[in-house]
């Protein structure tokens, strides 16, 4: 990296748009820095398009993933934000230079039509006579060639696939705007940027190259994501089931797993980590859709290993109609008359089964973006065997390319949950690159402007009409309505502007608000979101608060709604702009209050996650607390000695802890615990009380919590009444110290886990057996080992290491709970016993040694998540604000959690997590304040009878009462006019800003009687 930080250039460059890249932009951006967000599809969003609803909530929940609190979706943030600009339709060429000052060769892919002239009016589609297999439905539906992206995406303006378009020249004919260019050309630019994050994203498995399974031969085999596309109210059949043959509803359908995954011979030897639970959401959706309908899943290994999902698995499973089957498909094939399927599988005993289903699904695993190899030589960075990006564990998120960082399932398949946090992890690492001479950057404050006082002056009503692209002169006679306009109580200025809402248009409304006084604004045309903005800089300009304007979509609520009935649009827009003309006139200014934040956090628990998450936030300008309630910091990490991917990990703690002492932002104090917790985000006061000492106060912008987990200690399988048996740690150390150990080994998964005391799954047991198989057989080749499993959970490229350890030896029996393995003590060796469920009969492994893969439980959290105000899930874990889509988040907004404190995880996961999480702290803390909302809560001293029926049904604490008080108050920057407490409100003291009941009302009058 170069010495000359002030050289750098602070942009970022995030090549890929989906999930991931979305999630890092928007909290690179919030951060301060300039973002550029290229993506090579038309438009923003990935496969989060696909969704609409995730497991294990059943919901969309998209819009949760933004910085703050849910608002639109990100796609439209990323569009509205002044930070990012989106490039789609865009690849990277080439890009030189070095980490601080890279340049990048930018190729923006021609789409022929303008997206500035396109009005997305559809007259295009109605003319094409080209169709296309349509990306978006998974080539089930077909589109014409000129075809909108998906719903969401960013841009929305419609693109001509050239390779099926004749250029017969319809659509350039019809199109009102002349937005239609077939001779459009590819352009190249040049951009600087001082980091990159790359999050391409994944491309499905082509199910074609499993001919054996009839995709694209026969009628009714579908791929998982044609079926996604099926069972969504937003596809081609509108969430209704049917068989593409007839258009029948199925009565049996069959799902077969691991199509493209876990399969060496199509170079696709790795898990894909979502498909079975993937396929769960299908099945109780399907189920949803079609109580009666007959589901039977084939599968190898279910894989369950996320939060939750065992219990959301479980569910699914014991749906009436449902069966899983521990099976391998190997045909199918169409019976010629009724277009159903025969399944020839092999059953886990060896058996042939043949089954007739009415519809098949093939759940495709998921592979690298295409071009990877490409997009890999451009950027000269390092893949896989299977063309993801090659990092390590202790650095998840660098590649091998120094500045350029990887997110989401570039890296390595995975869900949605891991993917916001490789993100934000990703983000963190950017961040951190980029931060010039140790001191956060905060943005200046913008300029004061002196605003005129109204207050008292008598309302001046302007109302302005902008019609920026022609759509609405189609159907609305602009000069007749503002004829009508000119009629209305109170407007003194009426005025159509030929250059609708543009820059030069709103520069025509601020001098004639000025020429005439006006004291209140009407827009009347397209509002679009993606000019507030100007719309607020427009009234500043003015002299005007931003509160005294009023908005009028004329293009969404007229010219599109009544676009075939010009009499009804008149009337209609008519009414529209009399009741913006009512409602304004009683409409006051409001200026926006505003808190300062503190800009030290607190990091509770010094384990991997707690230093990690330290000496980011450290990294990233901002003073660190960070708190430990024992002696020596490290956590479970001083118990680890072999991981999966290679590194010592008693190396790499040495270097965290002497990392910690060296960064003078860091405050290390051990022995120390938190007491009490008041305050909210950017102001958090914390007692904390230290053993020997007196408690002290101290003051926080934001609090990471990182209290770790736990070994759950064995009471079965003679554990601590006989030396033999040992859990996986004791092993690993064994191995670690070099000590002797016998030849027959016998290890039993879920000691501890997925049992009725913790039904969920440790995550990590599985891969740990494998790594300490495979370190015994390194040592001695001829050593027995034997696991005895009920499920490997071997998820992404851990399955590599499963099969590594089949070939070199190890043996792995699975077993039932209901016939848990039984030990006895021998002469000379343990006796283990289990039921071998392919023969049925008991089978008896002598042990020398008996390891046993013990479960993970978090730490004692109630004493803090009482100080913290925090939810915990029955377990005991810290339960996130949002399953999906926060999984940082908690519900106090400026307290993040990371590590085992939040849900068993690896090394590599838990190191992605504390970064992300102090990502998001430091993305909230950065501007250096903090304002309130537009439509926040108010409160009329003279009717509040202090009821404290508010402050109860606040979710968000933003209101206060204090004992005895006249009156509640409102903390009107925690406040995010919801409204709740306006309409519990007894007396009509709780008003919103902008919406006081008088003006509401006066607006209605107006709609009732016009």
């Amino acid at each position: 990296m170069t010495d000359n930080k002030t050289a750098q250039d602070q942009s970022v460059l995030i090549v890929g748009a989906g999930i991931s890249g979305m999630q890092s932009a928007l909290l690179l951006a919030e951060a301060g820095h300039q973002v550029y967000l290229l993506d090579a599809s038309p438009g923003i969003g990935g496969s989060m398009h696909l969704l609409d609803r995730t497991f294990p909530t059943d919901s969309c929940g998209i819009c949760h993933m933004l910085p703050g609190r849910a608002a639109y979706c990100p796609t439209i943030e990323c569009d509205l934000h002044p930070n990012i600009q989106i490039l789609p339709y865009a690849e990277v060429t080439s890009l030189d230079g070095e980490p601080g000052a890279f340049s990048a060769q930018i190729y923006h892919k021609p789409r022929y039509v303008s997206v500035e002239k396109c009005t997305d009016c559809g007259l295009c589609v109605e003319v094409c006579p080209e169709e296309r297999p349509s990306e978006y439905e998974g080539e089930f539906h077909l589109e014409r060639a000129i075809y909108r992206p998906p719903l969401r995406a960013v841009p929305g303006t419609y693109v001509i696939d050239m390779e099926v378009c004749t250029r017969c020249g319809k659509c350039v004919e019809v199109c009102p705007t002349s937005a239609i260019d077939l001779n459009m050309e590819a352009r190249e630019s040049l951009l600087q940027a001082g980091a990159v994050i790359l999050s391409p994203g994944f491309e499905p498995f082509d199910a074609r190259l499993k001919g054996e399974f009839g995709f694209g031969h026969w009628d009714n085999v579908l791929t998982s994501l044609q079926f996604e596309r099926m069972i969504s109210f937003a596809g081609s059949t509108g969430a209704h089931i049917v068989r593409p043959s007839d258009g029948e509803m199925p009565q049996r359908i069959a799902f077969i797993q691991c199509v493209g995954s876990r399969d060496v011979s199509i170079d696709k030897g790795y898990c894909s980590s979502v498909c079975c639970m993937h396929t769960a959401k299908q099945v109780k959706v399907a189920k949803q859709l079609e109580p009666e309908l007959g589901v039977t899943v084939f599968f190898m290994d279910i894989r369950a290993h996320g939060k939750d999902f065992d219990a959301y698995f479980d569910q699914v499973e014991s749906l009436p109609g449902v069966s899983y089957k521990r099976s391998m498909v190997s045909t199918v094939h169409q019976i010629q008359q009724s277009r159903n399927l025969l399944l020839t599988s092999v059953a886990e005993d060896g058996s042939l089964c043949e089954e007739e289903f009415d519809l098949v699904v093939l759940v495709v695993g998921f592979g690298s973006p295409k071009g990877v190899q490409v997009l890999g030589n451009h950027l000269g960075i390092d893949l896989n065997e299977y063309g993801f990006a090659v990092t390590n564990t202790f650095d998840p998120d660098q590649s091998s390319r120094a500045g350029l960082f990887v997110g989401g399932s570039f890296r390595e398949p995975k869900d949605i949950p891991e993917t916001v946090v490789e993100a934000s992890a990703a983000a963190a690492s950017a961040a951190c690159l980029l931060r010039r001479g140790g001191q956060v950057e905060v943005p200046d404050a913008a300029p004061e402007v002196e605003l005129r006082d109204v207050s008292e002056e008598w309302p001046r009503v302007g109302v302005f009409f902008g019609d920026s692209d022609g759509s609405l002169v189609e159907v609305l006679d602009l000069e007749a309505l503002a004829e009508y306009t000119r009629s209305l109580p109170n407007v003194e200025r009426v005025q159509v502007l030929e250059e609708g809402f543009s820059q030069q248009g709103l520069e025509l409304v601020s001098s004639g608000v000025r020429d005439d006084d006006i004291n209140r604004v009407v827009l009347a045309g397209n509002t679009s979101l993606r000019l507030q903005r100007a719309f607020d800089e427009m009234m500043l300009a003015s002299g005007l608060n931003k509160n005294l304007l009023e908005q009028v979509n004329l293009h969404g609520e007229v010219a599109w709604a009544h676009s075939g009935d010009g009499r009804l649009a008149s009337q209609k827009a008519q009414q529209l702009v009399e009741m913006a003309v009512a409602g304004i006139v009683r409409k006051q200014p409001y200026v926006s209050s505003a808190d300062e934040l503190c800009q030290r956090a607190l990091v509770v628990g010094g384990g991997l996650a707690g230093m990690t998450a330290a000496l980011t936030l450290a990294d990233l300008g901002l003073a660190v607390d960070l708190v430990e309630r024992s002696s020596e910091l490290g956590g479970q990490m001083r118990d680890l000695h072999v991981i999966l991917g290679g590194g010592d990990p008693q190396q790499e703690l040495g270097a965290l802890v002497e990392q910690l002492g060296g960064r003078p932002r860091i405050r290390v104090r051990l022995q120390t615990e938190v007491i009490g917790v008041s305050g909210r985000l950017g102001n958090f006061q914390a007692e904390l009380g230290c053993a020997g000492e007196e408690s002290t106060q101290e003051e926080y912008g934001a609090i990471i919590v990182a209290t770790g987990g736990n070994e759950v200690l064995p009471t079965e399988y003679l554990y601590g009444q006989d030396p033999r048996v040992v859990t996986q740690r004791d092993l690993e150390r064994m191995i670690a110290e070099g000590k002797d150990i016998p030849d027959d080994i016998v290890m039993i998964q879920c000691v501890g886990s997925r049992e009725p005391e913790r039904p969920y799954c440790s995550r990590v047991c599985c891969t740990k057996a494998i790594v300490n198989g495979l370190a015994v057989k390194e040592r001695n080749p001829d050593a027995r080992v034997t696991v005895l499993y009920r499920e490997i959970r071997s998820y992404g490229f851990r399955e590599d290491a499963y099969r590594r350890a089949r070939e070199k030896g190890v043996t792995f029996l699975r077993y039932d709970l209901k016939h848990k393995p039984e030990v006895e003590v021998g002469a000379d060796a343990l006796q283990i016993s289990v039921v071998e469920p392919i023969a049925g009969q008991m089978a008896a492994v002598p042990a020398g040694l008996l390891v046993l893969s013990t479960g993970i439980a978090p730490n004692a959290n109630q004493p803090l998540a009482e100080a913290l105000g925090l939810d915990l899930d029955a377990y005991g874990f810290v339960k996130e604000e949002h399953a999906k889509m926060r999984p940082l988040d908690l519900a106090t907004r400026g307290v993040y959690v990371c590590g085992l404190a939040h849900s068993p995880r690896a090394v590599d996961e838990t190191i992605a997590m504390a970064k992300g999480a102090a990502m998001r702290a430091a993305s909230l803390l950065s501007s250096g304040r903090i304002e309130s909302q537009r439509t926040v809560a108010q409160v009329s001293m003279r009717l509040c009878s202090a009821c404290g029926l508010c402050v109860e049904a606040c979710p968000y604490e933003a209101r206060v009462l204090e004992l005895g008080g006249p009156y509640a108050e409102v903390l009107e920057t925690v406040c995010q006019g919801c409204g709740v407490c306006v309409a519990v409100c007894p007396n009509g003291a709780s008003q919103q800003v902008g919406y006081a009941l008088s003006r509401v009302y006066d607006m209605l009058d107006v709609a009732t009687t016009g």
